[in-house]
């Protein structure tokens, strides 16, 4: 008995000495990241917190990107740059994300949707605007464009959630997956150990981006802050943002982009034609070859998004439709 006490005991001053010398490292290295990755934007007060928004390139409409689930403005490495070369585009980081700080409840589309009017009225970013989201991106900018109709000029969505894909299984499996890891890995952060997990690259976060949205990523998936954003924002996710979701009308005859991962089940195939049928004026594309990630990080298949973006943007410039 005296013998397994000791054994207990050491092991738990183990344990301890672990922790704090995963918090003192945790600490140091959340240091160095806010040095080397500085935001490229900047930080705009809306309401109680400040939100980051990056606007780069001339022209207009302004296209404004809503990341995935777990996003990032840094997620759009490619794709930004790109669509910069034709006019005016803005990556911002929802409540939590990347530089931005954290936002209030609930995290359901409606509260997002909202955020992003007055971060873009703050920011002094003048509609009209094409708005384009990817995966549950999309939730969003519908959100958006029920709330503030006159200010959205076209749409994309990139792969974009439906808001009855967790009907799918697989989707529904994947979203309950995701709940139960975003639970966990806010307690974890502070002692360093989800920048072991992401920070070192043992689970790949951002595959196929240039080396500094590499880099910024695995600095945002390093804190707590990110996974508490996520886990907010996928507790609304059944609850109240899919039910707002489907409150919303149609989008009228708003040219309307609908780009599509090749390679995805079939039920998640029929959903996108769904989304596809929500204007008069609308394409839909599969990008050959790619899968839900690829549309966005990849270098080659961003190139086919992008220049599909660029496609609305000027149906919008010259009052022509999409499917002419």
């Amino acid at each position: 008995m005296r013998w397994t006490m000791k054994v207990l005991l050491w092991s738990a001053v183990a344990i301890l000495v672990l922790l704090i010398i995963g918090a003192i490292y945790q600490a140091i290295a959340t240091e160095i990241d806010q040095r080397r990755y500085p935001p490229p934007g900047e930080l705009v007060e809306v309401g109680d917190h400040r939100l980051h928004i990056h606007c780069v390139g001339e022209g207009s409409p302004t296209v404004i990107l809503e990341s995935t689930s777990d996003g990032t403005s840094a997620n759009w490495g490619w794709v930004q740059p790109e669509v910069a070369k034709s006019t005016r585009v803005c990556a911002y980081d929802r409540g939590g994300r990347g530089w931005s700080e954290l936002g209030p409840q609930p995290r359901d589309a409606i509260q997002i949707a909202g955020e992003l009017h007055a971060l873009l009225r703050n920011a002094d970013v003048p509609a009209p605007y094409v708005l384009v989201g990817h995966s549950a991106g999309g939730l969003f900018i519908r959100e958006y464009a029920e709330q503030y109709p006159n200010e959205v000029a076209g749409m994309v969505l990139l792969d974009a959630a439906h808001p009855d894909s967790t009907t799918i299984p697989s989707e529904r499996e994947s979203l309950e997956f995701a709940r139960g890891l975003f639970t966990i890995t806010p307690w974890l952060a502070p002692f360093g150990i989800d920048r072991v997990l992401y920070g070192w690259g043992l689970i790949d976060i951002a595959p196929g981006l240039p080396p500094e949205q590499v880099g910024q990523i695995k600095a945002f998936w390093s804190v707590g802050k990110q996974h508490i954003s996520s886990r907010d924002e996928l507790a609304m996710r059944q609850s109240r943002t899919e039910p707002q979701v489907r409150r919303t009308g149609d989008l009228g005859d708003m040219p309307l982009m609908v780009i599509s991962a090749d390679k995805q089940p079939a039920d998640w195939f029929d959903l996108q034609k769904g989304l596809a049928t929500l204007s008069t004026d609308s394409v839909h594309r599969v990008i050959g070859g790619s899968t839900h990630l690829s549309l966005a990080f990849d270098k080659e298949d961003t190139r086919a998004t992008s220049a599909l973006i660029l496609e609305v943007v000027e149906a919008v410039r010259n009052g022509q439709p999409l499917t002419r």
